[in-house]
């Protein structure tokens, strides 16, 4: 098996729900159909050969079940190799907001390492997170199903979006955990492409474990955004229009209410889809 030298860097993008349902459990994992958008905010990935795997995030993270490992794990488990690595995380994407900051990292440490290795397997990273394949993969827009793992290219208007969020970090295993007792509203992906009216399944069990999250989506509302979603598990809302000039009105009028309450926001002025 041929071997590259020396480091690989790769850039993990973020990414945004703008639909999401769960649709039942496999191998002890919840499956789900979703609606995922790349968008322009990402994480730098620094991968190069080690004695031992070591993973280190600029803010200093520290994980006991870290997805990039996972992924490394099944790139060694699906090309047959032993190599170990040391990864460098340069985190832009903040964690805990349903952008996919871990994922993003293992995605793109995955690629790296099989870039170092000398192989490509797409299928690499079915067993290192829902969203790994997706942010793997290079496309803009796509439905994922199964575990995550199966992809769908999506053709969809050119979007405008933007994000809030308040302080709170969003706990994943929490969320589905509530999500298995109360259940959640979900909707149709097929008449999502015909109307984009987003939703998500997971909300009101991200909302009944931290009720304080509504305060974005209350921002963007108020702001004049009629399409508003919380994006993954939590803890962000994101808005999103297909016609500019009201986007411009929206993202100026959230921004002065962003300062306001004190929220967190991104701006993903031109979310480019259909590629």
């Amino acid at each position: 098996m041929e071997k590259n030298s020396g480091c690989v860097t790769e850039r993990g993008w973020a990414k945004i729900n703008l639909a999401l349902n769960i649709t039942g459990r496999r191998s002890g994992y919840h499956t789900l159909e979703s609606i995922l958008m790349r968008v322009p905010l990402c994480d730098e990935v620094e991968v190069s050969f080690s004695d031992e795997d070591s993973v280190e995030y600029s803010d200093g993270a520290k994980y006991s079940r870290d997805n990039v490992i996972r992924a490394l794990d099944a790139v060694r488990k699906t090309v047959g190799s032993d190599a170990r690595f040391a990864v460098k995380v340069t985190r832009r994407i903040p964690s805990g907001k349903g952008l996919g900051a871990s994922s993003a990292a293992a995605a793109a440490a995955a690629n790296a390492a099989m870039k170092l290795i000398g192989v490509r397997d797409p299928e690499v990273l079915s067993e290192a997170g829902a969203d790994c394949a997706f942010q793997a993969s290079g496309e803009d827009t796509a439905l994922a199903t199964g575990l995550g793992e199966k992809l769908e290219p999506v053709k969809l208007p050119k979007l405008y979006a933007a994000f809030c969020s308040t302080s709170d970090e969003s706990d994943s295993g929490k969320v589905y955990a509530i999500y298995d007792i109360t259940g959640g509203v979900g909707g149709s992906v097929a008449r999502f492409t015909e109307d984009l009216l987003p939703f998500n399944s997971l909300e009101a069990a991200a909302v009944a474990l931290n009720p304080g999250i509504l305060a974005a989506r209350r921002a963007l509302t108020d702001a004049g955004y009629d399409r508003v979603v919380m994006t993954g598990s939590g803890a962000g809302y994101i808005g999103f229009t297909s016609d500019k000039e009201s986007y411009r009105k929206n993202f100026s009028a959230l921004k002065i209410i962003a300062a306001e309450r004190g929220l967190n926001i991104y701006d993903f002025t031109e979310v480019e889809n259909g590629r």
